[in-house]
């Protein structure tokens, strides 16, 4: 690891680290300066429009594919997370964060894959394609375990159509190797 991204990564990880010991005096600080709760709640705005300035260079620039592809990963990242947060925040829905974590690798996912095509990066379009395949079957399954009954219902026949669509794709293999007697 070169000694530039080791320094940045320290620093951020430290950045990070003050940020979460302080964030309960930050959090008494801003309430003390009678902003109101309706206003507060749109905080992940901020993160929603700090991804676009990675994902309008990213997918409307001129730069090097390369260049693109590493602007669209983190972008995509800031776009998922912050809409995720942004619907929590704005409707107090704190506890559902025991399913939609999965928004964290799904984002990253969708970034690799979008990565991928600028770049034309086979690797990357795969492993991009399995994160967010993962993490939406992993939605499923936790949305189905922690949420309402409507997330049961519907957990369930997603799930259901995961497996049926995997069988066809199995039974379509197999009869496709057998061909015509």
């Amino acid at each position: 690891m070169s000694r530039t991204v080791e320094l940045s990564l320290g620093l951020m990880l430290l950045a990070i680290g003050v940020l979460v010991l302080a964030s309960r005096a930050i959090g008494d600080w801003i309430s003390g300066l009678g902003i109101s709760r309706e206003l507060l709640a749109w905080w992940p705005v901020l993160l929603v429009a700090l991804s676009l300035f990675f994902l309008v260079p990213s997918l409307i620039g001129r730069q090097d594919p390369r260049l693109r592809a590493g602007m669209v990963i983190p972008g995509a990242f800031l776009a998922g997370v912050g809409g995720t947060l942004l619907y929590t925040s704005m409707n107090d829905r704190w506890s559902e964060w025991s399913y939609l974590w999965t928004s964290i690798p799904f984002s990253i996912g969708l970034g690799l894959y979008a990565a991928g095509l600028i770049a034309d990066l086979p690797a990357f379009k795969w492993i991009g394609s399995g994160m967010a395949i993962g993490a939406a079957v992993a939605y499923l399954a936790f949305a189905t375990a922690f949420g309402g009954e409507a997330f049961r219902v519907i957990g369930a026949v997603g799930i259901i159509a995961l497996g049926l669509a995997l069988i066809a794709g199995g039974l379509a293999e197999r009869l496709s190797r057998k061909g015509p007697g």
